[in-house]
Parts: C-alpha cells; sequence; structure tokens
C-alpha cells in the first residue's frame, strides 16, 4: 500500500458531489472513488494510527479498511429513507478495546468543504461504572478537568446526557452532575475552513494527529477506567 500523499483535488471534488448523487452516477465514476477516496483514505488510516500509537496509546487499533476504521461510504436509509444514497464525507474511526463498539474511540471527519471534525468518545456498555468513576473524586475531576480543558481550547460540544436529571441516588447539586447525566459520551469540536493545500498534502496527516493528540487525555481516561 503506497504512502499517504493527500488526499486528490479530483477525491475531495467527488466527494462534494456524492451526497447529491445516485448509485448510477456512483457506478460510473467507481474508478475516481477507488483511486482518488479509497487508497489515500487507507494510506490515511495506516499514517494517523502508526503516529497515534506512538503520541497518545501504543493500544490503539487502526484498521485501513471499510467497517474497520473507515466508515461505510454509503447511508443507512432503513432509518432515514429520504436520506442522500451516499455520504459527502469520511469517517475515520480509531479505537481501544477488545470490542470497537463499546470501546473509546477517537474520530476524524473529513468533509471537502465544511471543516474537519475531531472527537472522542464511547457508548457506555456498563453505565454503573461510568457514573461511579465520574462520582469518586480521585477519578472524576480527573476527567472532568479533561473535557474542560478541550472545551476552552477548541470550543468542543459535548454529548450524550441521555437523562434530563442528575440518576439516584447521587446529589442533585453532585459537582460533576452533568457527566452523571450521560450513557454514552463524545467530545467533539470542528475545525472550520482549513486551507485544501493541507488535505491534499501528505502534512494531513500530522496537522490532524495533533488536533487529535488534544483529545487525548479523555481517550486515555475512558480506556483506563471502562475497558
Amino acid at each position: 500500500m503506497s504512502e499517504f500523499t493527500g488526499f486528490s483535488k479530483a477525491g475531495l471534488d467527488f466527494l462534494a458531489e456524492l451526497g447529491t448523487r445516485d448509485k448510477t452516477w456512483f457506478d460510473e465514476n467507481r474508478a475516481t472513488y477507488d483511486t482518488d477516496v479509497v487508497g489515500p483514505a487507507k494510506a490515511y488510516v495506516i499514517a494517523v494510527g502508526e503516529q497515534l500509537r506512538e503520541r497518545i496509546s501504543p493500544g490503539i487499533e487502526a484498521q485501513p479498511k471499510t467497517n474497520g476504521s473507515i466508515a461505510p461510504i454509503n447511508n443507512d436509509l432503513r432509518f432515514s429513507p429520504d436520506a442522500s444514497p451516499y455520504k459527502d464525507h469520511l469517517m475515520f474511526r480509531f479505537w481501544e478495546g477488545p470490542n470497537k463498539k463499546t470501546s473509546s474511540m477517537l474520530m476524524v471527519r473529513v468533509h471537502p468543504t465544511d471543516g474537519i471534525g475531531f472527537a472522542s468518545g464511547m457508548n457506555f456498555a456498563d453505565v454503573d461504572a461510568w457514573r461511579a468513576a465520574v462520582d469518586a473524586d480521585a477519578t472524576g475531576a480527573v476527567i472532568d478537568e479533561a473535557i474542560r480543558k478541550v472545551v476552552a481550547e477548541t470550543g468542543a460540544d459535548i454529548d450524550g446526557a441521555a437523562v434530563k436529571r442528575v440518576p439516584k441516588p447521587f446529589d442533585p447539586d453532585h459537582p460533576r452532575g452533568e457527566l452523571l447525566r450521560h450513557k454514552s459520551l463524545q467530545v467533539r469540536y470542528i475545525e472550520k475552513n482549513p486551507k485544501r493545500s493541507i488535505m491534499t498534502s501528505e502534512a494531513f496527516v500530522d496537522w490532524s494527529v495533533d488536533r487529535l493528540v488534544r483529545l487525548g487525555d479523555v481517550h486515555t481516561w475512558l480506556v483506563a477506567h471502562l475497558t
């Protein structure tokens, strides 16, 4: 597999148009997809994975394939029948743990025009374990501070609060009550309007990893306490 040298202009233009097209168009342009989207995407996964293992954790998984670290390009129309058949972006997932679905993940969303998204989070297999770790001052203060730091640096959004009130038996005025309401966690932010010259060069790997490292403390805490 070739080294990552950037996403080509043809590949980014293909993604920008794909979200408005049907299967016939996709099939007619499959060669562009395979050459200018799939090939670079696989090389990107390998290159980013190597750096994440060096800079965040040696246990991070990076699989250069669809349904590995590369999300499928097609939308699941079972739940959104009116949606476009295809996505207009690439989604990459790097995880640490035995079960990808319930492991802590670092994620990158590559959109050709709307910015590059970065996230860390997980779906909790054991919500009680999450709440116990958040409740305890020794561990809860650490994740609270890690999240606050990301928000301060990037303006990140926090998603996953699934209940309206602090759950019992915790104090309604608990200092980490917002986190106790969560049944999953995603800390995410978008780098808006990156230069296309970054996305079309090998420097996109370093640029991406530098931004994922901002989420590293959140990721490593989730691995340590919930995996």
